[in-house]
């Protein structure tokens, strides 16, 4: 016997996914204050940098080369798919190398680009060899 719950129209639900604002507030704790959560994501994000940069280059390199091939593993035949990377900065993963495979085995690749600070991005079409615009932070 065929299960239609697809034919049902969408569920209905007795709280948002985000129900928060259903709790006791006696519950809740506080909220942080903006000034630390700004303070300690500017210390993380250097602890890692340094941390990165820390590691040897050959040993990035290879860490780079594990997660394309991880990656390829997970995704399969590329062709005519379209996958988002970012440029590799600070001892981030570099997988350009992988990315002018994909293009090379049919699929197509997109950076993003930070059009304006607080607001989403925007993934562009890519190809090695592309000309890259300057963006917000640089």
């Amino acid at each position: 016997m065929a299960d239609n719950r697809d034919d049902d129209g969408p569920a209905q639900y007795a709280s948002p996914p985000c129900f928060m604002h259903e709790l006791d507030p006696e519950y809740r704790a506080p909220l942080s204050d903006w000034t630390d959560v700004r303070r300690w994501r500017k210390a993380e994000r250097e602890r890692l940098i340094n941390a990165r940069l820390a590691v040897s280059a050959d040993a990035r390199a290879a860490m780079s080369a594990r997660i394309a091939d991880g990656i390829d593993e997970l995704i399969g035949d590329i062709d005519g798919r379209m996958v988002s990377l970012y440029w590799p900065f600070r001892g981030e993963p570099d997988l350009r190398g992988w990315m002018a495979s994909i293009n090379e085995r049919g699929g197509r690749t997109a950076l993003p680009v930070v059009i304006e600070k607080g607001q989403p991005l925007v993934f562009r079409a890519y190809r090695p060899g592309d000309r890259l615009e300057k963006g917000v932070w640089n």
